[in-house]
């Protein structure tokens, strides 16, 4: 993936795998389920720079999403609908930009990213689920 550019710094891009797992064992009690992501980078030879200008990124990043139902909702669990859940989500993530960024231009970055990308996701599930029945 190639990043958004940020002056003075070098383009960056990350290369990573990403795991998907639902974990119900250790989800919270007022929870209907739990899924965990984790993504972390990787080297691969088979897969160069886009440029030979760009610098690799690291990152090893997680988010826990649980589906819970709203209080006072006393549906039987086969009749809930959308407008009766809603999900609970932590994420944390740790990003070295590889090469040098002064630091002021990484608080800037970090500060827009974050809440940027979970505006992001949360526009990404509600419109390709939005449709789909609820499956609990």
């Amino acid at each position: 993936e190639v990043h958004k550019k940020v002056w003075p710094a070098a383009q960056r891009e990350s290369l990573f795998w990403s795991h998907v797992r639902q974990v119900n064992g250790s989800k919270d009690p007022d929870a209907c389920d739990l899924f965990m992501v984790c993504n972390h980078d990787c080297e691969r030879p088979d897969v160069p720079l886009k440029s030979v200008g760009n610098v690799r990124v690291g990152l090893t990043i997680a988010m826990v999403c649980e589906t819970v139902v709203k209080i006072g909702c006393t549906k039987p669990r086969h009749q809930l609908t959308r407008d009766d859940v809603y999900c609970r989500v932590i994420y944390v993530a740790q990003v070295h930009p590889g090469g040098w960024v002064p630091s002021s231009a990484l608080r800037v970055i970090y500060k827009r990213e974050y809440p940027k990308f979970l505006r992001g996701f949360t526009k990404y599930v509600i419109k390709n689920l939005k449709k789909r029945e609820l499956c609990i």
